[in-house]
């Protein structure tokens, strides 16, 4: 894998689609994957970039093969730090992950502009991100403002966002029916399912369910051959900070990092020239639906267009569209941003 080293000495590892042959001006995806799914997630979308004008740079997060780990400083704020100091821990994330952006930029000339895109978990870093873009050098500023042309949060869980679990409600890390030990490979199975909601029009949490799978259709990891998730996971980060910043202890400061990259005025002004998207699957886990329809309701409430984020529903998809369907996965992403 190829890698880009900042000037702190942080290194990033992406897979690149490549350029275009004989484009001029194509868009270029730039994914930041999830909790335990890595940039080997993507690679099923990668065939498809040259036909449809696009190139497809994923990159893996620190802790992920190719990149670096944490120092155990870092660590130590993920398990014990205090709400202060895991924000800036988060912002810290952000602002290397947009001087990578800016480094990439550099390299590839993205003369169609980017599309950002955080799957699953990864929207806590992309948001992270966003919120920074007063910390970033100036110039980077202007690059990325200009760039950037769509933020998509793709298939993003509740918890991604700082909210609260519901009361009653469940996911495989909080199950007291799970032993802990088992928890890793329950979330893997419960994540890449295939769920049966009810009538989701209705907007109520009486029609999602916690564990009501379709018999008629495996989970995504019950298909995979033992060398393609090999090559697309990493369990070891989960422990060491996935499982802490996607559950409560960081609850507090996702969420106030949601509501900045989000609905402060000057950050979605410095983002002006991006569309912002939420996109989810109706047969997703209940905590993706959730976030989505939180989401759409504080924007009911603050009825400000300069708040603006666009809601896609992709029906029937569980949340491995990317590697199920990834024809599909591509004409919805491209409509995000062609539209």
């Amino acid at each position: 894998m190829p890698s880009l080293v900042l000037k702190n000495g942080v290194v990033f590892a992406y897979t690149d689609s490549g350029a275009v042959a004989g484009g001029s001006s194509y868009t270029t995806l730039v994914i930041i994957h999830g909790h335990t799914f890595h940039s080997g997630t993507f690679q099923r979308l990668n065939p498809l970039a040259q036909p449809n004008s696009l190139r497809i740079i994923s990159v893996n997060r620190r802790e992920y093969p190719g990149s670096s780990p944490y120092s155990a400083e870092e660590l130590s704020v993920f398990v014990d730090g205090n709400d202060a100091e895991r924000a800036s821990l988060l912002e810290q994330q952000g602002r290397d992950l947009a001087m990578f952006i800016d480094g990439i930029a550099q390299i590839v000339d993205p003369t169609g502009g980017i599309a950002l895109i955080g799957w699953s978990l990864g929207a806590i870093f992309v948001l992270a991100l966003i919120g920074c873009i007063a910390t970033l050098p100036p110039a980077t500023q202007e690059r990325l403002s200009t760039r950037v042309h769509s933020v998509i949060m793709l298939q993003t869980p509740s918890l991604a966002l700082g909210l609260p679990t519901p009361s009653g409600w469940l996911i495989p890390h909080t199950d007291p029916d799970i032993p802990a030990e088992a928890r890793g490979p329950a979330f893997a199975k419960w994540v890449s399912s295939y769920f049966l909601h009810g009538d989701l029009s209705t907007r109520s949490m009486d029609q999602l369910t916690y564990n009501n799978f379709d018999p008629d259709r495996p989970a995504t990891i019950e298909i995979l051959k033992p060398e393609e998730l090999f090559d697309m996971t990493d369990f070891s980060p989960a422990e060491k900070y996935d499982n802490i910043v996607g559950l409560p202890p960081f609850e507090s400061a996702v969420f106030n990092q949601t509501n900045k990259a989000l609905f402060d005025s000057s950050v979605r002004e410095a983002w002006s020239a991006a569309r912002f998207w939420s996109v989810y699957g109706s047969a997703e886990p209940w905590n993706i639906i959730y976030g989505a329809w939180f989401l759409e309701d504080k924007l009911r409430t603050i009825n400000d267009p300069n708040f603006a984020i666009n809601f896609k529903v992709l029906e029937g998809c569980n949340h491995f569209l990317v590697w199920e369907d990834p024809e599909k996965a591509i004409d919805e992403l491209k409509e995000c941003f062609s539209t």
